[in-house]
């Protein structure tokens, strides 16, 4: 009952951002959406970004309101190396920065942040037999993010897309300084009637929860481009030690997670 309550209020939220988004941003942010699309237009191969990024590993979204086509998702804010394109040096963000403090801001002058959605391992749950590298990962790393295997349905496609990023205080004076939110909206695709994709899930538990992937609309990944893209971010993590504390060097999947649950070395 209380993960149904999370989702829905997940949801509400979402909606609210939408419509904030569509009424809030500035011309100048305008523009700035329009130049993250048109840098998307060729996003394959896959290639290592490092530069923040928004993570949708997890999350859930609703139909876009002015676009069929769309869903909007709500998806954490994160820094490091992460699968992208190989153009990815063109999407550093925009209209935000972090202070001394390692707080998120938006510029003054900007009604929201511009990042990019790509993927990581940050949340990803310990791996089998080689999961956690101690030269590279905290000693207290505690991800429970597992790759589940879903088939013949609908799912949010977020990879590479543009990200907006409110501030915390969405009444402030857009020409101050604010703190950013620890959320991005993503504008992702929708994908229907897809034989097979991947959705990452929280814990063993939603491993062996057949509806999930089918309740709602979740964030998703081809497994074609999702397995190159791993092999090559883990291979870079591995060969760049203490390039991300905040993540491991290997994502696991639910085939294997009764095993793995428990492993921490």
């Amino acid at each position: 009952m209380g993960m149904v309550k999370k989702i829905l209020s997940i949801i509400v939220v979402l909606i609210l951002f939408s419509c904030l988004i569509s009424s809030a941003v500035a011309e100048k942010s305008s523009n700035v959406t329009a130049s993250l699309s048109e840098a998307k237009k060729e996003v394959t191969p896959a290639g290592v970004c490092d530069q923040p990024y928004a993570l949708c590993d997890t999350a859930y979204c609703v139909p876009s309101q002015d676009d069929p086509s769309k869903v909007i998702c709500s998806c954490s804010v994160e820094k490091g190396p992460s699968i992208g394109a190989k153009n990815c040096s063109s999407w550093a963000p925009i209209g935000m920065y972090k202070n001394e403090d390692g707080q998120w801001m938006i510029k003054a002058g900007y009604a929201v942040g511009q990042i990019t959605s790509t993927y990581s391992f940050h949340n990803a749950a310990p791996v089998d037999g080689r999961e956690i590298d101690a030269a590279n990962t905290s000693s207290d790393y505690t991800g429970d993010v597992y790759l589940k295997t879903i088939q013949n349905g609908t799912w949010a496609d977020c990879w590479t897309k543009p990200c907006s990023v409110l501030p915390q205080d969405i009444t402030a004076d857009v020409n101050t300084e604010r703190k950013a939110s620890d959320n991005a909206v993503c504008n992702c695709g929708l994908v229907v009637n897809s034989s097979e994709w991947y959705i990452g899930v929280n814990g063993v538990e939603k491993c062996e929860n057949a509806s999930v992937g089918h309740d709602y609309i979740i964030s998703g990944a081809d497994p074609k481009t999702t397995d190159g893209g791993m092999k090559m971010l883990a291979k870079y993590i591995k060969d760049h030690p203490g390039s991300d504390p905040t993540q491991q060097y290997m994502m696991g999947y639910c085939e294997n997670c009764t095993t793995s649950a428990n492993s921490t070395s």
